[in-house]
């Protein structure tokens, strides 16, 4: 199970409405957006200020006849949707501000599904402030706008100090990424380019051996609380710290980290280094629990760039063991464990097995197509995840992908269909997928 990171959304008034004037609106509001974006990107090019990226997407979906999606109706689904994000990044002498405004719509099948799903693994908030409007949540449409960054950042040669909503990744991982503890991306993820912002206050030292230090604090509200108020009363066990320091000891770059994260101690030891050309890695992150348990998760991965066919060729293998990942054949939604259950609800994991292993690789077929593909096997129950993506550059800004994903295993495995309780034949299966995107940059 490659659990979807979906917010819950409210169920939408329909009563008395009409088809035909929603669609109107919607058509409106599609032309409105568009066009001021590209109007956007006139402005950019004459000042060189403002830059973003128009994201439209068409992506269908699949499920088997016995999971819950067929249940609720939407066994095989099809969206439309569209991203667009502005940013702004000006900077003046020591001094740097960001900003990011996005607006995301989404019209289709998955919006009426994500409704009538979102009582089944509550989310809580991963941001102290409310800056995420919908400002349309009808029928088959969704559309919301947010700030995505907003922050200010001092910096000299040897010292960083950046206060607001930002974005940071840790660890070394290629599809699984236990170090990283704000927002990382899912293994199936489509779109990798910008993480979720985060409000978060950072702060890096620069050593002059070549070594650094980053403190990190993420305030957050009580998880029953966040989401009602633009900023909620701090919760301590909800909010994180930590401190990552990177340096070469024995020719290795070496990382260490100790955080508090959402009222559990994860620590964290990452090693990086070289043999025959190509590039390892290992990880350990142990995790202390707040009532006393102790739960260990392990990386290790191996890259390296080749000639396949005569084309530049990019491959890697990578193994993860989740401490947080149960065994057996029984397994079930209602039966899983609080602390992966947290997990999976907060976007930290993915996956409810302990034993994995993915490889693929990425090819070069020309200076204009890279394309490969992704095979990630549940090494407990023998299901296993194929996933196949190219991108074409049609311009210098412009860039075209198309990508297919497909779950293979059978009912009860993970990603096959787990049981939503025990003794029943109900399954939450992982979708597979064909999706096609357009991208322009400006």
């Amino acid at each position: 199970m490659i659990a979807p990171k979906r917010q819950p959304r409210p169920e939408g008034v329909t009563t008395g409405s009409n088809p035909r004037r929603l669609c109107a609106r919607m058509r409106r509001m599609l032309l409105v957006v568009t066009t001021l974006a590209f109007a956007t990107v006139a402005h950019a090019d004459a000042d060189n200020l403002i830059h973003g990226r128009i994201e439209l997407q068409d992506i269908g979906a699949f499920t088997r006849e016995n999971t819950l999606d067929a249940l609720l109706r939407a066994q095989n689904r099809n969206d439309f949707t569209s991203d667009i994000r502005l940013t702004w990044e000006p900077a003046f002498g020591s001094w740097s501000g960001m900003f990011h405004y996005v607006v995301d719509m989404d019209y289709g099948d998955d919006v009426r599904l994500m409704r009538r799903e979102s009582g089944l693994l509550a989310v809580p908030t991963s941001t102290w402030f409310d800056l995420t409007e919908r400002f349309d949540d009808h029928a088959n449409f969704l559309g919301s706008q947010r700030i995505d960054r907003l922050a200010i950042a001092y910096s000299t040669p040897n010292f960083v100090l950046r206060v607001g909503r930002q974005a940071l990744t840790w660890g070394s991982g290629l599809v699984f990424r236990p170090m990283d503890l704000f927002d990382p991306f899912s293994p199936t993820a489509t779109d990798t380019e910008w993480k979720p912002g985060t409000d978060m206050f950072y702060s890096q030292y620069l050593f002059p051996d070549g070594s650094d230090l980053q403190f990190i604090a993420v305030p957050r509200a009580d998880r029953m609380t966040g989401s009602h108020s633009f900023a909620p009363p701090l919760a301590w066990n909800e909010s994180s710290f930590a401190l990552h320091y990177n340096a070469t000891i024995a020719g290795h770059a070496t990382t260490l980290l100790i955080a508090r994260d959402r009222g559990d101690w994860v620590a964290g030891l990452g090693i990086d280094g070289a043999l025959s050309g190509a590039t390892w890695n290992l990880e350990l992150v142990p995790t202390l629990l707040r009532n006393g348990s102790t739960r260990v998760s392990a990386l290790a991965n191996v890259s390296d760039a080749v000639t396949l066919f005569d084309r530049n060729t990019t491959v890697f293998a990578e193994y993860f063991h989740s401490g947080f990942g149960i065994t057996g054949s029984n397994l079930s939604f209602a039966a899983m464990p609080t602390d992966l259950l947290d997990r999976l609800a907060r976007g930290q994991l993915f996956n409810v097995r302990q034993n994995y292993l993915a490889t693929g690789f990425t090819m070069e077929v020309s200076p204009l197509l890279h394309a490969g593909p992704t095979l990630i096997g549940d090494l407990d129950d023998g299901s296993f995840y194929a996933l196949v993506q190219a991108s074409y550059s049609l311009a210098d800004d412009l860039t075209l992908i198309a990508g297919a994903q497909a779950p293979v295993g059978a009912s009860g495995s993970e990603f096959g269909g787990i049981r939503t309780a025990p003794g029943k034949d109900i399954y939450l299966g992982s979708p597979g997928r064909i999706y096609i995107q357009l991208r322009r940059y400006f």
